[in-house]
């Protein structure tokens, strides 16, 4: 069986580049490790060049990676090189150059101002900003300002319906949402496949072995086997300590289980005597690696929402909702893994729904969002308000809550609009059930997490 081939929205934007900004500007696709950066690129270069070459940095040897420091002064050379050792045949304005994992060697990000400005080839980089920016500092290393960068994260829903050859859930969703009607029969099917993807996750390993075999096993070990690159990036990276990105990482799940109790993620639950300075670097290397999505505390909510975060209260969600599976459940058998089955059967205790928080995270972070919220307490420290994600529409503030305790959800939205009367628009509850309004409160089911 022909593996599958992901549909990838992404490659929209990579279209845009080309005719709009290359060969003045290289495009940087930022994203996790196996999210698919080098498979777009490479399909991109397939598809709308004539050839192309990936040099990735990670296995390429001293003879490629000394052209981008020595023969600068001689690209004639140096494509040369680059043409005998990988056997490709290089046209002048007709082929692309993949840099692949270009955190590994920032000089050659460095070199790119030169070859942009030779102008011969198109230029696409990928990789994330993890490591970047302090070794360019130690370094005196110069990052290029002609950079068009996008970020790149885990299949959302809807391509994740793709590739499971659907393409008819998305806008039927969008027409409920938009019309503010239920959905009715079709409402049980969908919720079904959403907790599918919630299990399955984005990450295009996981993926593609579901589309072809659903089968969990292979699911989970692929996964398992993301994780354990993750960590062994963590492991040989030298820029931060090691053993804080892994205790924030490893602490995750629990932080996201406790927010009944806690609300953010608390480091002295790693280490009672653990300060934000000392972890700032840590948890500042697994969000530039794009391991984590990273919500911010917003003190004065308004349309301009990033002006006023507290950097030092936050909320930690793994990138994507499939590994925070394997992630909590640790080195457990798939079939004994009660996260699986609590979410096919749609049977999630409180405590687990961190998994619901999580996507709806990932599905607002995949929108172009960022994560944000709001807590707000009262003089013995005990919230008094609570709203699990804020973003901007039409230049107002909205409110969304995704909270298994409806009670105190519903009283939070409340509390927020009054407060913050004329800068709230429509707020959203998600929850289990079909689309229903009930005066400025718009019930959504989770999975509609996808279209805010």
């Amino acid at each position: 069986m022909p593996k599958i081939k992901l549909k990838r929205k992404l490659y929209e934007e990579l279209l845009k580049w080309k005719k709009e900004y290359a060969p003045e500007y290289v495009l940087f696709i930022k994203g996790a490790r196996r999210v698919g950066k080098t498979t777009v690129a490479e399909d991109f270069g397939r598809n709308e060049y004539r050839s192309y070459v990936t040099i990735n940095f990670q296995s390429a040897n001293d003879t490629i990676r000394d052209l981008f420091v020595n023969s600068l002064l001689d690209l004639d050379y140096l494509y040369n090189v680059i043409q005998m050792q990988y056997g490709v045949k290089l046209y002048r304005r007709e082929s692309l150059v993949v840099l692949d994992e270009i955190q590994l060697y920032p000089l050659a990000r460095q070199a790119l101002k030169t070859l942009l400005a030779d102008g011969r080839y198109d230029f696409i980089e990928t990789g994330s900003l993890a490591g970047i920016q302090k070794k360019s500092k130690k370094s005196e290393i110069l990052i290029p300002s002609e950079e068009y960068a996008i970020e790149m994260f885990p299949l959302d829903f809807e391509e994740f319906l793709w590739a499971l050859g659907d393409e008819m859930t998305m806008p039927m969703m969008q027409a409920s949402f938009d019309k503010i009607k239920p959905l009715g029969a079709l409402h049980k099917d969908i919720f079904r496949k959403f907790r599918e993807y919630m299990c399955v996750g984005g990450m295009p390993q996981a993926v593609v072995k579901y589309s072809e075999e659903k089968d969990f096993e292979r699911v989970d070990f692929a996964k398992r086997e993301i994780l354990a690159l993750y960590r062994n990036d963590i492991k040989n990276q030298r820029e931060e300590n090691s053993a804080y990105i892994g205790n924030i990482l490893d602490n995750i799940p629990s932080e996201l289980s406790k927010h009944k109790k806690s609300s953010t993620f608390k480091l002295s639950h790693i280490d009672k005597n653990a300060r934000y300075r000392e972890y700032s670097g840590s948890l500042n290397w697994l969000m530039e690696a794009m391991i984590v999505n990273v919500a911010r505390n917003v003190t004065d909510p308004s349309p301009a929402l990033t002006l006023t975060m507290d950097d030092e209260r936050f909320k930690c969600y793994l990138l994507d909702t499939g590994l925070l599976i394997n992630l909590s459940f640790g080195d457990g058998s798939y079939m004994d893994n009660e996260f699986y089955k609590a979410i096919l059967t749609d049977k999630l205790h409180i405590n687990e729904g961190m998994f619901v928080e999580n996507v709806v995270a990932q599905c607002l972070r995949s929108n172009g969002h960022k994560v944000l919220f709001y807590i707000e307490y009262n003089d013995r420290g005990k919230p008094l308000m609570e709203i699990d994600f804020l973003i901007r529409k039409e230049r107002k503030v909205i409110p969304i809550e995704a909270k298994s305790g409806r009670s105190f959800a519903m009283k939070s939205l409340q509390n927020f609009k009054t407060k913050f009367t004329n800068r709230v628009g429509m707020q959203y509850m998600l929850y289990d059930g079909d689309v229903k309004r009930d005066g400025e409160v718009l019930y959504l089911p989770y999975y509609m997490a996808s279209i805010l």
